[in-house]
């Protein structure tokens, strides 16, 4: 034995003073050790490798992990792990808790993952609404992106139920500043796509102007939502989201798990949307429903009303002569989902409550403006305030 050992040694020394490297499967050693297998794509691991490298555990020959070159293109490099060619094992990287990096070497402290580039982007698990259901006991704050929700985009497991976290309908929003309260505002309505251009008053009067108008600023209006929703769809003008005859007894929308997920709640009395009833929804930055963009909010009802104060008249002509530009993009109503007033009234959502079923809200049409209050069912504008 002593023998057998002491000529296993000699070899190792032998190798390392001539050739320095040291090779498997092949004569050609670029490096201090090169294994040479056939590249393969991945199979579970099992009895046999169909990778270039195997590390096995203990005495187990089924059980380790792979690393391999993929046949063919672009010819990726692998790492895998399993047992007895049926079982995925996971795959810990910095199990310890150290900072992984992919495309920088030294990876941020802070981060347990840093993934840095320039030209590329980072592409979550994408899946439809039935897979993404499927997922057995999802764990608090897991994100995916969905591709065929009514909200599609990145949808994170909240408070056990999925929320959508990106609206369909988002547009390219600007800024506008009001130079008199110094306060930073979206420059267009949620939902909008565009900046209103011309107000409703250079158009004709009747219904050929109510066309014109509709037809030329339409992409200005934006979405009409409920108070206190979040973006769950609810809230689309085109195509005009469904309907649902039946009050939401919670906050959280989940996409197709509850009746009115998506759908414009209805009802034949002034009533809110959700029941029991809730007044914080939309209050802050932070609040669980708020359907602005990051570090926006909706604004209170003291803010719009310093906002309105400042137009030059207090009608829907200084509503379009202010920095924000307001279209009157008129309502939805709670009684059967239509929408009417279109060119003939701006009806804004504030955060602030009035009563069990009611919040306040701004009001303008071509005759004045005044802050209001209505049903919380009542689909409205929104327009966002920087926090």
């Amino acid at each position: 034995m002593k023998q057998y050992i002491s000529s296993f040694f000699m070899l190792l020394i032998s190798a390392g003073a001539s050739a320095q490297n040291v090779g498997v499967g092949t004569s050609t050693t670029p490096s201090k050790l090169t294994t040479v297998g056939t590249a393969s794509n991945p199979s579970i691991p099992g009895t046999s490798s169909t990778g270039v490298l195997r590390v096995g555990v203990g005495t187990f020959n089924n059980e380790g992990i792979d690393i391999g070159k993929s046949a063919s293109s672009p010819f990726s490099g692998w790492v895998q792990t399993g047992f007895d060619g049926s079982t995925v094992d996971p795959l810990s990287l910095q199990p310890l808790g150290g900072s992984v990096g992919i495309g920088v070497l030294a990876p941020n402290a802070s981060a347990a993952l840093d993934v840095t580039s320039t030209t590329q982007g980072f592409l979550p698990p994408r899946m439809t609404l039935a897979q993404r259901n499927a997922i057995a006991s999802p764990a608090e704050g897991l994100m995916i992106s969905c591709t065929d929700c009514s909200t599609k985009g990145l949808h994170q497991y909240i408070n056990g139920a999925w929320q959508a976290m990106t609206s369909s309908n988002t547009g390219n929003y600007g800024t506008v500043v009001n130079p008199v309260t110094g306060k930073i505002w979206l420059d267009r309505n949620l939902g909008a796509s565009a900046v209103t251009s011309t107000p409703r008053s250079a158009y004709a009067a009747g219904e050929a102007g109510d066309g014109a108008y509709i037809a030329a600023e339409g992409n200005s209006f934006g979405d009409l939502y409920q108070w206190g929703r979040a973006a769950d769809g609810h809230q689309v003008r085109t195509p005009l989201s469904a309907t649902q005859n039946t009050q939401a007894t919670t906050w959280l929308a989940d996409e197709g798990s509850n009746l009115w997920d998506g759908k414009f709640i209805i009802g034949g009395l002034d009533i809110d949307w959700l029941t029991p009833a809730a007044t914080d929804l939309w209050s802050g930055t932070a609040a669980e429903n708020n359907p602005c963009p990051s570090g926006y909010r909706v604004p209170t009802n003291a803010e719009w009303n310093q906002e309105r104060r400042t137009w030059t008249t207090n009608d829907a002509a200084g509503a379009f002569a202010s920095p924000l530009k307001l279209p009157m993009a008129g309502i939805r109503f709670s009684s059967n989902g239509s929408v009417v007033s279109v060119g003939f009234t701006g009806e804004y959502w504030s955060s602030t409550a009035f009563s069990s079923t009611s919040a306040r809200h701004l009001y303008f049409d071509s005759g004045g403006t005044r802050m209001d209050y209505r049903n919380r069912a009542r689909g409205y504008s929104v327009r966002c305030l920087k926090d």
